[in-house]
Order: C-alpha cells, then sequence, then structure tokens
C-alpha cells in the first residue's frame, strides 16, 4: 500500500478548535476514500496564532517536515483581530516567507484564503466589521504571493461556506471541516 505523508499548518481554524476533528483528519479522510493510497496529514496547528508566531514555530521545528510531501497552510484570521491588527504590509512579508520555506522544503504547498466570517453570530466574537475588511486585503495579499512563487493555480478558496458550516461565526463545525477537506482534496487530487 502507498503511503502520502502531509501537515496541516495555521490556527484554529485548521485545528478544529469547535469541531471533534481538524483539517488534517478530514482531509486524511478525504483522500483515503478518494484515491488508492493512504494519507497521513498531521496536524501542526495551534490555537490563536498570527502569521508571525507561524512563521517562527517553522523554525523552531526543524523536523516538522519530515518525511511529509504536502502541506495545507491556513492563517490569518488572528491577524485581523483589533488587538493584534497586522498591517498588510507586515502581513505580506510574514506569509511570503512561510510560503519560501515551504518551497524550499520542496513541500507541495497548497494555501488557502482566510474564511469569511460571520459577523454577529456570537455576542463575545472579537471579530468585527473592521476584522473582515482586513481579511479582505490579506486575501489579496496570499493571492498575490502564491502567484508570485508559482502556486497559483494551488490555492485553495476557503471562502464562501453555508452558514451551516460555522459553529461560532469563526470557527467551523464537522460539516465546516468536512466541506474545507473536501476543497482541500479536490486541489490536491488535480495536482
Amino acid at each position: 500500500m502507498l503511503f502520502e505523508h502531509g501537515v496541516c499548518l495555521g490556527d484554529s481554524l485548521t485545528a478544529g478548535a469547535r469541531s471533534r476533528f481538524g483539517l488534517a483528519e478530514g482531509l486524511s479522510d478525504e483522500m483515503n476514500r478518494a484515491t488508492n493510497k493512504r494519507w497521513l496529514f498531521r496536524c501542526e496547528a495551534v490555537n490563536g496564532e498570527t502569521v508571525l508566531q507561524v512563521l517562527r514555530r517553522m523554525d523552531q521545528k526543524p523536523w516538522l517536515w519530515k518525511d511529509a510531501t504536502f502541506c495545507t497552510l491556513v492563517v490569518g484570521t488572528n491577524d485581523s483581530k483589533g488587538s493584534v491588527d497586522t498591517p498588510p504590509d507586515i502581513f505580506r512579508m510574514l506569509y511570503g516567507q512561510i510560503l519560501d520555506r515551504l518551497v524550499v522544503a520542496k513541500l507541495m504547498v497548497f494555501p488557502g484564503l482566510v474564511p469569511d466570517l460571520q459577523l454577529g453570530a456570537s455576542l463575545a466574537s472579537p471579530y468585527d466589521s473592521k476584522c473582515a475588511e482586513r481579511i479582505v486585503h490579506f486575501n489579496t495579499v496570499i493571492r498575490t504571493e502564491c502567484e508570485s512563487r508559482g502556486l497559483g493555480d494551488a490555492l485553495v478558496y476557503t471562502t464562501g461556506l453555508a452558514a451551516n458550516c460555522y459553529a461560532d461565526g469563526v470557527h467551523f463545525t464537522e460539516a465546516g471541516i468536512a466541506e474545507l477537506a473536501r476543497r482541500f482534496a479536490e486541489k490536491i487530487t488535480r495536482r
């Protein structure tokens, strides 16, 4: 039996913070059912991380990529919070450096856009309309950075999800994780 190894890099949206499983588990299942291989995606996502924290964690864990040939990347939601408010030019610099590390590691990279927010879905949410505006800017940056590295065809559109995909307006339900996994699997199987 053939095995493929991958890493799912990101924040709580990748980890599945409001779900019983995350993108790594959902994507492994989706790919196992869609192909004649066994897929092992490892979750390397930490709740609350920003693009800078993901970048620094990558540098602290050189073993992170051992045996991996694929990598998904979904990060940026935490950068949109008012308390963080990462400027788009800083986001560009840091996100580009993440992509560079993944490309240099000779991984097939499948970056995802920053998913939309469902504003007003939770009274306790630190996300507002300013966050949604920042996410639009971040997604423009992600598209540009991916195109400049020849990754435009690998970009996964994680926006436009149905309301039942969200647990609290930000994080995903099992249906949301499954939809993300389906979208990533579709890109990966076309590689």
